[in-house]
């Protein structure tokens, strides 16, 4: 099975949108997001260039990272829906967020990102499309610079109830690893864990830019 294309999971976050911004208001505390981004400060130290937020949503995710732990380093948001990026525009501020697809960052040049962090999309893309999706994310990164994601664990397709007809799909631990290490990026740090008042648990990585392997 393949996830949905483009067009209904732009609607479906540009509807949700207002509803979202409202849940991170408050899972923006979690200690995950906040262990998460303070061990990618800290990997980051003396290294120049922005954070890339791919999938940024309503903004929560960089608007932290800048306020708590890195407050002098560019920023770059990019995400699928209009509503989602007029959202975290108004919480970035101008020229930070553009609207586009995690899978194609061609409005960064090679080489220049510090990191990238992906949280909670990569269910919308499928097996085919993720090691280039990833190895997209290595053509932006710095050389040491780092990647960050989560993703929803397990086999089979996300249940969204009555609120959505649109497929997305978890993937296991050891998939995500994999696609990560065929990307070319070294895994530091790979583990699963619950997420308070959801049916399912969340892979969450952390890997280093190292060499893209030959084909």
């Amino acid at each position: 099975m393949k996830p949905s294309s483009l067009e209904p999971v732009r609607a479906l976050y540009d509807a949700s949108a207002g509803n979202y911004s409202g849940m991170m208001d408050s899972e923006i505390d979690l200690p995950m997001y906040a262990d998460t981004l303070g061990r990618l400060a800290e990997r980051l130290v003396g290294m120049s260039g922005p954070v890339v937020d791919a999938s940024c949503g309503s903004g929560h995710m960089l608007a932290r990272y800048r306020e708590r732990y890195d407050p002098g380093r560019p920023l770059v948001g990019v995400d699928l829906s209009p509503a989602m990026v007029a959202l975290a525009t108004e919480r970035l501020g101008p020229d930070v967020v553009v609207n586009g697809d995690m899978r194609d960052l061609h409005e960064i040049e090679p080489g220049t990102a510090a990191a990238v962090i992906g949280f909670f999309a990569l269910h919308h893309i499928g097996t085919d499309d993720m090691v280039p999706t990833l190895c997209e994310w290595h053509r932006v990164i710095r050389d040491q610079g780092q990647v960050v994601l989560a993703t929803w664990e397990g086999a089979g397709v996300i249940d969204y109830g009555d609120a959505s007809d649109v497929v997305a799909l978890r993937y296991t631990q050891d998939q995500v690893r994999t696609w990560v290490e065929r990307a070319g990026f070294v895994v530091e740090r790979c583990v699963v864990d619950p997420v308070d008042d959801m049916p399912m648990d969340a892979v969450y990585v952390e890997a280093t830019k190292g060499a893209l392997p030959n084909p």
